[in-house]
């Protein structure tokens, strides 16, 4: 429990591993080094995934429905590009496009994997991947105007509560 605290406590804490003031971008846009670190974290302790979201994936969905006890349908709703913790604003999408650099087009590798910023794992993250973090109230979410930010759900540990 203290972990999932932890990591809750980064996601609403911004300030925390950007790079000077208010308007700066996180370290991991900029450092590849620490933006893999991150996303590693992700992948082994919240299920980041899957590897290529292209492909059927019917272990990986299969999975994810059992954690969170719906079927995979359902599950394979719930991604980082409707996820509360996925960022992809203009200031964001500039970041991570600086810390790309210009040795290629850094713009169509962020639009090649519809990628935004999870502010939970701290790494650039695509929009068609998924992790037990996920919490809901993102861009595609119906109603999320309506939602209070303390209503937020975050579907950890649904089948482990018993």
């Amino acid at each position: 429990m203290a972990t999932m605290q932890r990591t809750m406590d980064q996601a609403m804490d911004q300030d925390e591993g950007y790079e000077g003031g208010e308007e700066s971008c996180p370290m991991a846009t900029q450092d590849i080094t620490l933006n893999l670190k991150n996303r590693a974290k992700a992948i082994n302790s919240a299920n980041y995934g899957p590897e290529n979201p292209k492909l059927p994936n019917k272990q990986y969905w299969m999975q994810m429905a059992d954690e969170w006890q719906v079927d995979p349908e359902e599950a394979k709703m719930s991604l980082c590009g409707n996820c509360a913790a996925f960022n992809q604003e203009e200031s964001m999408l500039e970041c991570i496009a600086n810390g790309i650099g210009e040795e290629g087009d850094p713009w169509a590798v962020i639009d090649a994997g519809d990628l935004g910023y999870c502010e939970i794992f701290d790494f650039k993250c695509a929009s068609s991947r998924t992790c037990s973090a996920w919490v809901a109230g993102g861009d595609d979410s119906e109603g999320e105007d309506e939602m209070p930010e303390s209503l937020l759900t975050i579907k950890i540990g649904l089948k482990n509560e018993d």
